[in-house]
């Protein structure tokens, strides 16, 4: 369980998270949305404990995440938005250099579990620079989840890819789901919302504006786009629920 209480982020002079508290329950899967700037990714981010709160404590499983900083790293998994790998080498390479830096020991049948299941063995030995966005998503999402974290965190996994790779993605995260995993994941994309998703966290105005179950979400949808009206890309995200 991750706990937030009246966390805020402020970068220089600029909030980038205005205050606000919440739950992650352990095995919960939620997907993440909300307008561009609204705060989404730096969420992630104090999550995976790369960023720190400008005021407020967050807490994981009761204990604040200072005192329990190596066992939250140690359970989480993140893959950022970006293409996060070396061009240079091929799939094999890339996935042999990472598990290097891997403070533990990786577990291989996870790996080739992982691998096989996106279908990596296919370009197993083709170069990152010679390979599609979608097989380049495929591969920065199992830099991630080397360790096979317990909590994964998820910045817009499917952005770019085809219908085939983003299948492939589905599925393997589902599956990570059902063996119990916590995610939490960005997207734009209601069709891998609803096939991934337990509930769903909306922000808006620099917080999350709303935590629940999609019939909870189509309840209060309504008072969400009045609430936020001027924001035109909340209420477009929102009309599709």
């Amino acid at each position: 369980m991750i706990q937030f209480h009246d966390v805020s982020k402020r970068y220089k002079r600029k909030n980038i998270l205005n205050p606000f508290s919440l739950t992650v329950k352990e095995g919960s899967s939620v997907g993440i949305i909300g307008p561009n700037g609204a705060g989404k990714s730096t969420f992630l981010k104090l999550v995976a404990s790369l960023e720190r709160p400008s005021k407020g404590t967050v807490s994981f499983s009761g204990e604040p995440y200072e005192k329990a900083i190596r066992r939250v790293r140690a359970e989480i998994g993140y893959v950022p938005q970006e293409i996060a790998l070396y061009e240079e080498l091929t799939v094999k390479e890339q996935l042999s250099f990472w598990k290097k830096l891997e403070p533990v020991g990786v577990e291989e049948a996870f790996i080739d579990e992982m691998v096989q299941t996106l279908r990596l063995d296919e370009v197993w030995d083709q170069r990152i620079d010679r390979l599609s966005g979608g097989w380049k998503r495929k591969v920065n999402i199992c830099v991630g989840m080397l360790k096979n974290p317990s909590i994964c965190l998820l910045d817009e996994p499917t952005a770019g890819v085809d219908l085939a790779a983003k299948e492939d993605i589905i599925g393997w995260l589902r599956k990570l789901h059902q063996e119990g995993r916590t995610l939490l994941y960005i997207s734009h994309d209601w069709y891998e919302l609803r096939q991934l998703s337990d509930e769903y966290m909306v922000f808006a105005s620099g917080k999350p504006v709303f935590q629940g179950s999609e019939r909870r979400l189509l309840e209060e949808k309504a008072n969400l786009m009045n609430s936020y009206k001027e924001d035109h890309e909340l209420t477009r995200i929102l009309q599709y629920v």
